[in-house]
């Protein structure tokens, strides 16, 4: 393989990130700054930014799949003297993160649910990786049908029978796709 590939935050405000934030929000994407607060709890956001006592800003942050597509996860971040900050500490020690505002939506923290992740945006048409981001959307559908959320954590619930076995077939499927698209060399 040549080059590395990880899921980080995007170097740039490209044309395909600016695509993929149209499809989310009206809002533009941002880089925001981020600086922990002491009491931040770890993969938290939602929580964090109403403990914080600053005004929440809910939106979606885009991380790349160097390569092969952009994705998005729901977030919460702070405004801050007009300046927005994610004060939730990162998992990968990211020092800036690229979020996107929606001012559409807004987590509820009196009925805190999963949320679903949208459909990946591809970087690329190569057929390998087509199939496995599909797969990969496919996965987290599946994924999101079967989650609860139960106090500050998500689990995944599968009832015996076709859920579990449409699973297995998936991650099998799955894994076998990334295998393919893996090996081959970065563009």
């Amino acid at each position: 393989m040549s080059g590395e590939r990880a899921i980080t935050t995007p170097a740039g405000i490209t044309d395909g990130v600016l695509a993929y934030a149209g499809r989310l929000s009206t809002s533009a994407p941002q880089f925001v700054e981020v600086v922990p607060d002491e009491s931040a709890i770890l993969d938290q956001c939602f929580f964090n930014v109403i403990l914080s006592g600053d005004k929440p800003v809910y939106g979606w942050l885009i991380w790349e799949l160097t390569g092969f597509w952009l994705e998005a996860v729901r977030h919460a971040v702070v405004e801050r003297d007009g300046k927005l900050v994610d004060i939730t500490p990162p998992v990968d020690g990211e020092a800036r993160l690229l979020f996107v505002p929606d001012p559409d939506w807004e987590f509820d923290y009196l009925d805190p649910k999963p949320t679903r992740r949208p459909a990946r945006h591809l970087l690329t048409d190569d057929a390998d990786v087509v199939k496995w981001a599909g797969l990969a959307d496919e996965f987290d559908a599946l994924k999101w049908r079967n989650s609860r959320f139960r106090g500050e954590r998500i689990e995944m619930v599968l009832a015996p029978g076709k859920d579990t076995r449409r699973m297995e077939r998936l991650q099998r499927d799955y894994n076998a796709a990334a295998k393919v698209a893996l090996g081959k060399p970065l563009a």
